[in-house]
């Protein structure tokens, strides 16, 4: 019998990952920010291109209830699905994966052009290697304590083995007084990238919002509430992404430093 510490790890088939991109023209602080151009060509066109430089899946699809954006996208040589009217993206990114036999979904935000290929490949890679991994997400540390006081940083606490704990806009974990214990060593600021496998994707969909979801305002204490297991897989950096016409300015003047 073979030893099984010798083993390669698990690698999840490109073929069976799908990656969905929801993208929607309105949006409070920037509305038509995913047509907005980003060195000539629509902002969501430049988030499909560097999607592509992922090799871990084979199929990405924009997601989007605007035909604007669907035909910018389909023009540009991607791939775009039209969906109805939904509350939140993860809805949107359930109606796509049931149309595709995927094992692994992922979600990607359509507004971070300069997200790092490599971040995802290993979200995907810990995938394959934890089979009993329901939900993959990613996190950093925080470079100092300002930023973990800030209540629109979500943090997450994690187990020796990755596996979160807990999601909250609050400075977690709380110290004891007294103590030179700092929180934001401890704590990993939340990256808004998720893995589902299809199993969870769909029933997390048929769960009703929880009490702690609906306190914190983060989806993904529904999962957590629900006894999924979310891993959390740590990167060096958050992705640049846009949410105001300044940070588009900012975006650009990166991408022009990057070409």
């Amino acid at each position: 019998m073979a030893d099984s510490s010798n083993q390669p790890a698990s690698v999840l088939d490109p073929a069976r990952v799908l990656i969905v991109i929801p993208s929607r023209f309105g949006s409070s602080r920037f509305p038509g920010k995913a047509l907005a151009d980003l060195a000539g060509r629509p902002l969501i066109v430049r988030v499909v291109e560097n999607t592509r430089r992922i090799t871990g899946a084979a199929t990405i699809v924009v997601a989007t209830d605007d035909e604007r954006i669907a035909r910018a996208v389909t023009d540009a040589g991607g791939l775009a699905e039209m969906t109805g009217d939904h509350t939140t993206g993860t809805d949107r990114i359930g109606e796509v994966a049931r149309r595709h036999d995927a094992e692994l979904i992922v979600n990607l935000q359509g507004d971070e052009p300069l997200l790092e290929p490599a971040d995802v490949d290993g979200l995907i890679a810990a995938m394959g290697a934890r089979p009993d991994i329901d939900i993959g997400t990613c996190g950093h540390r925080f470079a100092g304590a300002a930023n973990w006081l800030d209540p629109n940083a979500v943090k997450v606490v994690c187990d020796r083995s990755g596996r979160a704990l807990y999601f909250s806009r609050a400075p977690i974990p709380g110290t004891f007084p007294g103590s030179a214990a700092s929180g934001h060593e401890v704590a990993l600021r939340h990256v808004g990238i998720y893995a589902f496998r299809r199993a969870a994707l769909l029933k997390f969909l048929t769960w009703d919002r929880t009490p702690l979801e609906k306190a914190e305002g983060l989806e993904q204490l529904r999962a957590l509430e629900n006894g999924l297991h979310i891993h959390v897989q740590q990167i060096e950096r958050s992705p640049v992404g846009v949410d105001t016409p300044a940070d588009l300015d900012e975006v650009r003047r990166l991408w022009a430093d990057r070409s």
